[in-house]
């Protein structure tokens, strides 16, 4: 069924107007926010978190839903998502940072670019890889397989290749070889004893996956944390600086300061951009503190 729905979501939204589309998709989001709860509270605890203390009441509900609405107007943007649509959001497209790319891609070690749920990451792998830089980006799986093959091949056309997170790490580390951009979503949170690495993410302890980290530090490639943010009727691509992480006696220590990196790189993307933030998981465990600290001693 998932599968003959995208295929008429994605016909649909390639003869409607797109400022139509946008208008239904933001029409349709607080009826999804109102009837699937369990997306609603993580969305409203995490921007709860985000926030701090000292909102007024009802504030972060009134961010949760604007970030539905704007998923909704991402899924419009996925459904176009083509080689002919990256070429017209060229036009009204800003980046901020691209010397980055270069200065990255210069050490010969390829460059891992790093985002979040937030904005549109495969938007920014497209805008890269029509500029032609190649790029290659870890892409979850989907079920039932011809729905992945659908989905995986419509990134294909616009450019952006694709390595399943099952996929050999042999596949990831020749991509960085060759000298060119990996690209994968860091922010994930795993709540399970004994998996991911602790970070202190927007005051409140949580667990991230590591691999990113321990990529970056075996294969000597740089992180370079980039986000996709939609402003007005355009878009706007921050690119900051390449992070190089660096190697002590304790493997784990590199690995939770890297990523610990990162994911202030996140949070102040968040922050600029609250309303573009799409983490509808739970993001901090039901219990924070000395649990996920202790991983740290």
């Amino acid at each position: 069924m998932i599968y003959w729905l995208h295929l008429l979501g994605r016909y649909l939204a390639r003869v409607i107007p797109l400022p139509v589309s946008y208008r239904l998709a933001a029409l349709g989001a607080p009826l999804v926010f109102l009837v699937w709860g369990s997306k609603r509270r993580n969305a409203v605890a995490n921007v709860v978190q985000m926030l701090g203390p000292d909102q007024p009441p009802g504030a972060a509900r009134r961010l949760a839903l604007a970030a539905f609405c704007n998923y909704g107007r991402y899924l419009v943007d996925m459904l176009r998502l083509s080689g002919a649509e990256v070429k017209r959001v060229e036009q009204r497209l800003t980046v901020l940072g691209m010397e980055h790319v270069d200065a990255a891609l210069a050490l010969g070690k390829g460059a891992i670019f790093v985002g979040g749920h937030v904005g549109n990451s495969d938007l920014g792998a497209a805008v890269l890889g029509g500029r032609g830089y190649p790029v290659t980006i870890i892409a979850e799986t989907l079920r039932p397989p011809r729905w992945n093959a659908l989905v995986q091949r419509t990134r294909h056309e616009a450019g952006i290749n694709t390595i399943p997170p099952e996929g050999s790490i042999r596949a990831m580390l020749d991509t960085l070889r060759r000298n060119e951009v990996l690209a994968l979503l860091i922010d994930r949170p795993t709540h399970q004893q004994g998996e991911g690495v602790p970070v202190c993410f927007f005051g409140a302890w949580t667990r991230v996956p590591g691999g990113v980290a321990t990529l970056a530090l075996r294969s000597g490639a740089p992180i370079v944390p980039a986000c996709v943010f939609r402003k007005g009727q355009g878009w706007v691509i921050h690119v900051n600086p390449p992070l190089l992480g660096q190697r002590t006696a304790s493997l784990q220590a590199d690995v939770q300061r890297l990523t610990q990196q990162v994911m202030d790189a996140m949070e102040v993307f968040i922050r600029q951009h609250p309303d573009q933030w799409f983490m509808f998981r739970a993001m901090w465990p039901a219990s924070t503190g000395q649990p996920v600290e202790a991983a740290l001693a």
